[in-house]
């Protein structure tokens, strides 16, 4: 007798196995196959066992395909021991017993059969259930009639895709969005992760089939290297957002909530960890230690000295100076108001968020150490921005500034506390706390800095802005707001007639020389 697919012969008698589809296979505890004794070397009872299997085992199939359930290894014994299958008692020869009113299957007569045939009437039950109604051992209606369950792969809709393709063309759509090299930063993290999930899962799995669980178990598994909750964290929103891609793009179902989300939220133990580790302001004496001139003549070129003298004034972020053009600094056309214009009206140029884009009133000390002097001279020599540099660095333009004021933090003996940070990123905060604590209002300091505005919208783009200032002009009333609260010369921060010489043109080098012309001349 040929045996079918699902029924093996084996010396310890017959076995049924079913191949797990591919696709199902991280829902069954990642087996490949089924394997079950059938505990006989009867074949006409190996036949009817193995086919009453065959049919619960295709029920389960269609089951875990439909609502993404997983099936563990104890399930496949709850399956058996409603079909009988399993047990403590010694097997009993059962008979096959074929009529015109279909199959059934008769015990011994011996003492138990009562139990037997409890334990049959639970089998049909299971079965009914599993069915909805007819269990392999009661009367089937033809092939034909017996209901299908769906066949394997991807929903409706969905590609049939592998992760790891559809981690590429995610890439690929996402490129365009990315072209600066402080947003190309982003794009490389964007990458980092979408490539180590997809070796996570192992490539070749089907996108669709993923869930949540996956997701989790590669956030334990970062963390597990030694990845902090923070940066998991980062890496939680990057993977979020490859899947919300593939939902729009049908490579995942759209019907099912976004798997790699709400995996990772910070308690108040990490938060209150990375207290104290961001830029640190500097203290009125630390100032005066920087800015006096015998000190600040330590900063090797004018793009060093000059990033930190307006960093000291605005608050602005270092790589938004040193992208500056020179059509960008004077005053403004409608209002008459010296300016920086802190925008992304070219393709090398990037802000950090909208609210980035902004007019920064020019303090009147900063006229005085001769920075119109210095527009009017670069204009000039024939130059379109106000610091020379290459503005398509990884870490912007202004990064050789940045390391050459850290080297002269050094120098002066002024290091920050703690866990915390300084850097040219410190002006920024000294900015801020200083208007603070010299009563500037909220709003006008998040104008003034590039902040995210946390009033809603903003008066000052309205016909109130006469409330908030002189003849209602808003550049003007945020100078009249914020300026006063930054006059450094008067503090004795800022010697205008000993720093304007190590400010003018020709007082130091423009720009640091490069490793290899320093290599040169030393050669």
């Amino acid at each position: 007798m040929r045996l079918p697919r699902y029924l093996l012969h084996r010396p310890s008698g017959y076995t049924f196995r079913l191949v797990v589809p591919k696709h199902l296979r991280r829902q069954f505890d990642g087996r490949g196959e089924i394997r079950r004794s059938l505990r006989t070397h009867d074949p006409r009872l190996a036949l009817a066992w193995s086919g009453a299997l065959l049919l619960a085992y295709h029920a389960a199939i269609a089951r875990v395909e439909a609502s993404g359930m997983v099936w563990r290894k104890q399930d496949d014994d709850d399956l058996a021991q409603a079909l009988g299958l399993t047990g403590g008692r010694k097997p009993k020869e059962w008979k096959v017993v074929h009529a015109a009113s279909g199959m059934s299957m008769e015990g011994p007569d011996t003492d138990d059969r009562a139990a037997d045939m409890a334990a049959a009437k639970e089998a049909a039950r299971f079965l009914a259930e599993l069915y909805g109604g007819a269990g392999p051992l009661a009367n089937q209606p033809p092939p034909s009639a017996l209901p299908v369950p769906p066949p394997p792969g991807p929903p409706p809709g969905v590609h049939n895709s592998r992760t790891d393709s559809a981690v590429d063309f995610w890439l690929k759509a996402e490129r365009p969005n990315f072209t600066t090299p402080a947003r190309l930063k982003t794009y490389h993290k964007l990458k980092k992760t979408g490539e180590t999930f997809a070796a996570y899962v192992k490539p070749g799995t089907r996108l669709y089939t993923l869930g949540r669980a996956d997701c989790a178990g590669f956030y334990n598994h970062l963390m597990a290297g030694g990845l902090a909750r923070k940066t998991a964290q980062s890496v939680q929103s990057y993977l979020k957002r490859f899947f919300t891609w593939a939902a729009s793009s049908g490579y995942y179902p759209d019907d099912k909530a976004n798997p790699a989300a709400g995996h990772i939220r910070l308690t108040r133990a990490d938060k209150a960890s990375r207290r104290g580790t961001g830029f640190q302001a500097f203290k009125a004496e630390q100032l005066r230690m920087m800015f006096a001139p015998e000190a600040f003549a330590i900063l090797p070129t004018l793009k060093d000295r000059w990033l930190a003298v307006l960093a000291l004034y605005t608050g602005a972020r270092s790589n938004e100076l040193a992208r500056l053009e020179l059509v960008d600094v004077g005053p403004d056309e409608h209002e008459g108001v010296p300016v920086l214009d802190i925008n992304e009206l070219a393709e090398d140029k990037a802000v950090k968020a909208e609210a980035s884009i902004r007019l920064v009133p020019i303090h009147p000390d900063l006229l005085a150490l001769g920075l119109l002097d210095r527009v009017e001279a670069r204009k000039a020599a024939g130059e379109s921005r106000l610091f020379p540099g290459n503005l398509l660095t990884q870490n912007g333009p202004a990064a050789s500034s940045q390391k050459a004021f850290l080297s002269a933090l050094k120098a002066w003996g002024i290091a920050p506390r703690g866990k915390g940070r300084m850097g040219l990123h410190s002006f920024r905060a000294t900015v801020i706390q200083t208007m603070t604590r010299k009563g500037v209002a909220q709003g006008w300091r998040e104008r003034f800095v590039g902040h995210e505005s946390s009033e809603g919208p903003s008066t000052l783009d309205t016909d109130h802005a006469a409330t908030y200032g002189a003849g209602g002009s808003a550049l003007r009333a945020t100078a009249a707001a914020c300026l006063p609260a930054l006059d450094w010369a008067a503090e004795g921060v800022i010697d205008i007639d000993g720093l304007r010489p190590l400010l003018a043109i020709g007082a130091a080098p423009e720009t640091a020389r490069s490793g290899r012309r320093k290599a040169t001349q030393k050669r």
